[in-house]
């Protein structure tokens, strides 16, 4: 293997990943605009706000997007068809993929309404954060049917080729997300304000006509050939082939996403450490013991009596307990901009899949893993460059995102320390990709696994809080987990024991 392109392929990679790339930053965007929009509030409210979108979206993706990798299913099996020309089969694919996909996500929603405030309670003590993440969480999961519904078109327009149907909705969605988000947030004319819980309705409702975009384009002359939509389609065969292609993936979502919320947990930690070294520093605090001054404020706080919540309560402790969370808020940003990164390196990894299996279906294994190492190339090249474009200037990104200058202070240095790791972001995520599109679901899941459950969160607590390496060690277990993963799924592509799968 050499350093360079082939031609050839890098153009078939970038045709067909250009759209998805659109796509993916497009739909990425919806959550973006959220913490942009947010964060123009009042600073009481942005960046517990902030902080609390960061809390809810992870969440969200372990719950909703556990369900969309129904998706991946649907792209493996229908791009194998597709590669077979046997088009009617592909078209049996998603009708299939879809009835799974409504089934899982009603069942799914109604079990998260209940399961959000719980998960809230763990992960944060603070009751700011709480107060505005609980409602937004819950909107935003009343729109798991039309994401997951959704994400199955979407992988059967990408096993086909046809990645720009994608695209095209979600630009729908997004300009109709902002326009959304800056009446329900912020109130226009009739409509009241409905702050931080007003961008999740908003994206809620955007969801969905996204997906009325993506089910018209399906009854357009052009797709006759799949007869997508006769009932005889219904196969409890390939309903259970796509679940088989499918769960591993959606397990290896949870694993990811368990592991990004353990890790904002332990960042929490940072955030209430703080305070309490503040409050120790007093000798009266110190003396009287932390524990005990909480638990009296907060009944203080609850207190029925107005006087006695007024003039009973310590306000030198509730002062400095109301302290924001920054070290959360400036995590999100870092996330939030990276995931534009991860998007993208995303985006090519589809495309790379479609390739690979598309290939694979005609028989033709070495262009499969032709495809796999053109694509990580080009990912390196580019996302190398965009890496040290980040770390020169990181101050003129986190600006977009925030008015605050503690927070964006906070996250200058975590945020070059993952600008530096963008190549090697580029090469895990596209070989993952690419190995979804073997059909080789099982492996990723076990890596996720491993690295969440024994690296990213365990390591992160014990850099930042046993070793006391602060906001720094979170970065720093963070590096340790994207090495080890990309070194994973090269050594999985390089030995190709992946060539004899069947789906």
């Amino acid at each position: 293997m050499t350093f360079s392109v082939n031609p050839t392929r890098a153009k078939r990679i970038g045709a067909l990943a250009a759209p998805i790339v659109i796509a993916m930053l497009t739909q990425t965007f919806i959550n973006v605009i959220d913490t942009v929009f947010v964060g123009k509030l009042d600073p009481s409210v942005s960046i517990p706000g902030q902080a609390a979108l960061g809390y809810s979206l992870p969440l969200l993706w372990a719950i909703s997007g556990s369900l969309a990798a129904i998706g991946v299913g649907t792209q493996v099996m229908t791009a194998r068809r597709e590669g077979a020309k046997e088009y009617d089969q592909a078209g049996n694919v998603l009708l299939n993929s879809v009835i799974i996909a409504v089934i899982s996500s009603i069942l799914m929603s109604i079990a998260a309404w209940f399961f959000v405030p719980h998960a809230f309670e763990f992960l944060t003590p603070n009751r700011s954060v709480t107060e505005l993440g609980i409602p937004y969480a819950r909107v935003r999961l009343l729109g798991a049917l039309s994401f997951v519904a959704t994400m199955a078109y979407k992988g059967f327009f990408d096993g086909i080729g046809n990645t720009r149907v994608h695209m095209y909705a979600a630009i729908v969605m997004n300009a109709a997300n902002i326009v959304l988000n800056y009446a329900l947030i912020f109130g226009v004319g009739p409509i009241p304000s409905y702050g931080v819980t007003g961008a999740a309705i908003a994206s809620l409702i955007s969801t969905f006509i996204g997906l009325g975009f993506m089910i018209a384009w399906t009854f357009k002359g052009d797709y006759k050939a799949y007869s997508i939509y006769k009932v005889s389609s219904l196969n409890l065969k390939t309903a259970w082939e796509l679940i088989k292609l499918s769960v591993p993936t959606g397990l290896a979502q949870i694993f990811i996403m368990s592991g990004v919320l353990m890790f904002l947990k332990i960042i929490g930690s940072l955030d209430e450490q703080a305070i309490e070294q503040t409050l120790s520093q007093a000798a009266y605090y110190k003396q009287a013991g932390l524990a005990g001054i909480f638990s009296t404020q907060e009944a203080l706080r609850e207190a029925p009596n107005l006087a006695i919540h007024a003039l009973g309560a310590d306000w030198h402790a509730t002062v400095i307990r109301s302290r924001p969370p920054v070290f959360t808020t400036s995590a999100k940003l870092i996330i939030d901009l990276l995931s534009i990164g991860f998007v993208t390196c995303i985006a090519f990894g589809t495309a790379t899949a479609t390739m690979v299996s598309q290939s694979m279906g005609r028989g033709r294994f070495h262009d499969a893993e032709a495809y796999g190492w053109d694509s990580v190339k080009m990912g390196m090249y580019f996302y190398g460059l965009v890496g040290l474009v980040v770390i020169a200037f990181p101050a003129a990104f986190l600006d977009l995102l925030s008015d605050d200058p503690i927070v964006i202070h906070g996250a200058i240095s975590g945020l070059r320390i993952m600008a530096g790791l963008e190549m090697f972001v580029a090469m895990s995520l596209i070989l993952t990709q690419a190995l979804f599109g073997a059909g080789d679901t099982k492996f990723v899941m076990i890596v996720e696994f491993l690295l969440h459950g024994l690296c990213l969160a365990p390591l992160a607590y014990l850099f930042a809080v046993i070793l006391g390496w602060g906001f720094m060690g979170i970065w720093v277990s963070a590096t340790l987990y994207l090495g080890l993963l990309a070194l994973a799924m090269a050594i999985k592509f390089w030995r190709g024991g992946w060539k004899h799968i069947k789906v």
